[in-house]
């Protein structure tokens, strides 16, 4: 019988104890409420694997996410000139990014927004102990409030729900998608 190689498994058992090769978020992220995010880590034999994160630390925390395992350097290169065409860049401390990702979470997580269960096998690329106190100097929200900026995907519905009963229905700022 074949051993099928598990992306899901190998990410599950291997993830975390990968070495981390970068951390990148947008360039300008603090003028921007989303914010995307991505980790690469390098394998044993020269392969890669990746998380890309797209935050929103206005209101929902992880807007989405997708991972992705045994990619050459051709790959991770093309990968990265892509996003380099679309937003530019910076890397950034692994802490600083961890602190980002799960500070997101967390504000989200007051709000009574859950996190995506795409961001599930996401979370094993990245290590919740390499969060640090900095976590608490990372702007949530804006000018103090959450900001709702609805999306093609999102229910609306919920979202405003878990807003008005978490903050009321003057606690927030809402912007509908046209």
């Amino acid at each position: 019988m074949e051993n099928k190689f598990s992306p899901r498994k190998y990410l599950q058992e291997n993830g975390r104890k990968l070495p981390i090769e970068k951390c990148l978020i947008a360039d300008r992220y603090i003028d921007k409420g989303l914010t995307v995010c991505l980790i690469i880590r390098r394998q044993p034999g020269g392969k890669y694997t990746f998380a890309n994160i797209l935050v929103d630390r206005l209101c929902l925390g992880v807007k989405n996410s997708m991972v992705n395992c045994n990619l050459t350097e051709e790959e991770i290169d093309k990968m990265l000139d892509m996003m380099e065409n679309h937003t530019p860049t910076i890397e950034v401390t692994s802490s600083y990014f961890h602190n980002l990702i799960y500070g997101a979470i967390d504000y989200a997580s007051g709000l009574g927004i859950d996190t995506p269960k795409d961001f599930y096998l996401s979370e094993y690329v990245l290590d919740p102990d390499l969060v640090d106190d900095g976590i608490d100097e990372i702007e949530m929200g804006f000018n103090g409030k959450p900001c709702y900026i609805q999306g093609p995907y999102d229910n609306h519905r919920k979202i405003i729900s878990a807003l008005d009963a978490s903050v009321g229905t003057d606690g927030y700022e809402y912007i509908v998608e046209v």
